[in-house]
C-alpha cells in the first residue's frame, strides 16, 4: 500500500510540474523575462504563488528547466519530419504547420524573448542556440533534396533554411493569432520564400 501512496505521490508530482511549465511557457513567451513574475505562472498554472517555490528555488531555473521541457517536444517534432516519406516541400509546410499550432508557437516566442534579455545565463543562451542550429540541419538536408527535384530555388541551403526560419519566427513572435486564419494559404505563402 505504501508503495501505491508513494508512486501515486509521483504520478501527481510530476503531472503538476508539467503544469507549471506549460505555464511558463506561455506566461514567458507573452510577457518576456523581465515582466515576467511566479506569481504570474502560479496564477496560469492555478497554484498557489507558494507551492510554485516547491518545484522551482527561482524564475531563473524555472526558465531553464521549461526551456530544456520544450525542447524535448523540439526533438519530437525534428524526428518526426526527419522520418516521414513525403515530399520537401510536404515536409516543410508540415514543420511550418507544427510551429505555428501545436504549442510551438509559444517555444519560438520564448526563445525570442530569451535572446533580447541582456542578462541571459550562458548556459541557456547555448542551450536556444544548439536548437536554433538543429532547427537548420534539418532543413538543410530537405532542402537540398528539394532543389534537386527543381522544387527549391537553388540558394545556399543554410543561408534559405536560416531566412525560412527567421521568416517564420518573427511571424510568429509578432501575432500567432492571425496565421490561424487561413493556416493552409499562409503556409502557401511562407513555402514562396523557397519555393522555386
Amino acid at each position: 500500500m505504501a508503495r501505491y501512496k508513494e508512486e501515486q505521490s509521483k504520478h501527481i508530482r510530476e503531472a503538476r510540474k508539467n503544469q507549471i511549465l506549460k505555464a511558463a511557457l506561455r506566461v514567458f513567451a507573452e510577457y518576456g523575462i523581465e515582466g515576467t513574475k511566479m506569481s504570474m505562472i502560479a496564477k496560469a498554472a492555478d497554484l498557489s504563488h507558494g507551492l510554485m517555490y516547491h518545484y522551482f528555488e527561482s524564475k531563473e531555473e524555472l526558465l531553464t528547466t521549461s526551456l530544456l521541457w520544450a525542447m524535448e517536444g523540439a526533438e519530437t517534432l525534428i524526428e518526426e519530419v526527419r522520418s516521414s516519406s513525403a515530399k520537401p516541400l510536404e515536409k516543410i509546410a508540415h514543420f511550418t504547420r507544427s510551429a505555428i499550432t501545436a504549442g510551438s508557437h509559444d517555444v519560438f516566442r520564448m526563445i525570442q524573448s530569451c535572446m533580447k534579455y541582456p542578462d541571459l545565463d550562458e548556459e541557456t543562451r547555448k542551450l536556444i542556440s544548439q536548437t536554433s542550429e538543429k532547427y537548420v540541419m534539418l532543413l538543410v538536408p530537405i532542402l537540398i533534396e528539394g532543389q534537386s527535384r527543381d522544387e527549391i530555388v537553388k540558394e545556399e541551403p543554410e543561408m534559405l533554411a536560416n531566412l525560412y526560419l527567421t521568416i517564420l519566427s518573427g511571424l510568429i513572435a509578432d501575432d500567432v493569432g492571425w496565421l490561424h486564419q487561413n493556416l493552409d494559404w499562409n503556409i502557401r505563402m511562407l513555402l514562396r520564400v523557397i519555393q522555386k
